[in-house]
């Protein structure tokens, strides 16, 4: 891949295009970036109320894996073949996952649990 003007790449797939865009993007405190469908969006993180959901869970999840395995809030985990790189809201990952060369996401086939909380207000868009 190379980037011209600073602005532009030439990249050798569209997924390496979306992960520079990815890469490349200021976010707001706040807030998440991820490839939904080969379209990169920035969403806010849930309300307060949604930690109330996730704290338990990861709290016993991290009771039951073994020792060797993870348990991850807003780690990215990358689907190539979809386009997407989505950030859940727990993923349960072995540790060696995280040593790949890409630092920043791991594949998401490594996951062995990805939980995703959602409302009936962002149900319909939620992954």
């Amino acid at each position: 891949m190379d980037v011209l003007d600073g602005d532009y790449i030439m990249a050798d797939s569209e997924w390496d295009e979306l992960v520079w865009v990815w890469r490349q993007s200021e976010v707001p405190r706040g807030c998440r970036v991820e490839i939904i469908d080969g379209l990169v969006a920035v969403t806010p993180y849930s309300a307060q109320a949604h930690h109330g959901t996730v704290e338990p869970l990861h709290r016993r999840l991290c009771e039951v894996i073994p020792e060797d395995w993870g348990v991850h809030q807003r780690s990215a985990l990358a689907v190539p073949r979809r386009l997407g790189l989505y950030v859940p809201d727990v993923a349960v990952v072995p540790q060696d996952a995280l040593l790949t060369t890409d630092q920043a996401f791991v594949d998401a086939g490594r996951a062995e649990l990805v939980v995703e909380v959602t409302s009936r207000a962002t149900a319909r868009h939620d992954r």
